[in-house]
């Protein structure tokens, strides 16, 4: 079995696409996520920040590497980092993970600018696999999920952004919002279990989230993805 770890948090967190045999939520240090990043089929800059999302351990790390290097690599322009995890449990100790990030010396790289412009590019840009909305949509009820307690103002004002444009101009894409979870069961059923709500009765009267399919988005034209 690998030791090696691998950090997802854009879409591996729900759609790793690889055998792993162990999983947990927490942070890398050094990085923030952001929407600075074009793609002509998936996502993906380096600044002081903490970013939160999934860690994988590799079940067969020579099948796992070949296909992430061409889904993250070959496609989507990312370069590879070994940095720090911080599992969300803090009993857990930090390791190493292999991390796939996004630099300015690709041809996808966008950069910054201003939200708005980000969240026009995010509503209207569609690939063979879906809209970029459900990508956005996805990376945020992760978040909400798994670490109610972290704000990444970056990522939820992207999303307040994009539902009041989509409210305008095409209001039939705001069920990606509505629906969205985690299609991996067992991480749905963890984040369920370890949500911020304690009382029982109370749990039980929220609405559970509902299962939805989710295959990656492979855009037609160049569209916003997750910086690191």
């Amino acid at each position: 079995m690998s030791n090696l770890w691998v950090f997802g948090y854009g879409s591996l967190v729900w759609r790793p696409g690889f055998d792993y045999s162990e999983s947990l939520i927490g942070y890398i240090s050094g990085f923030q996520r952001g929407f600075w990043q074009g793609s002509d089929v998936h996502r993906g800059s380096a600044k002081r920040e903490v970013t939160w999302g999934r860690a994988f351990r590799m079940k067969d790390e020579e099948t796992a590497r070949a296909y992430l290097d061409n889904r993250e690599s070959a496609l989507g322009g990312y370069a590879t980092k070994i940095t720090t995890f911080y599992p969300r449990d803090p009993k857990e100790e930090p390791f190493a993970v292999l991390v796939y990030i996004a630099l300015p010396s690709n041809s996808l790289y966008l950069g910054a600018d201003s939200p708005s412009k980000m969240a026009k590019d995010i509503a209207e840009s569609w690939g063979t696999c879906g809209p970029n909305v459900e990508y956005l949509a996805k990376l945020a009820a992760f978040m909400r999920l798994n670490v109610p307690n972290v704000c990444d103002d970056h990522l939820f004002t992207l999303e307040s952004l994009v539902k009041k444009y989509l409210e305008t101009y095409n209001p039939i894409l705001l069920h990606y919002f509505e629906d969205a979870v985690i299609d991996d069961k067992d991480m749905l059923i963890e984040a369920w279990n370890k949500n911020s709500l304690t009382d029982e009765s109370e749990r039980e009267s929220e609405q559970k989230p509902k299962l939805m399919h989710f295959t990656d988005i492979v855009p037609s034209r160049s569209l916003r993805c997750v910086k690191k």
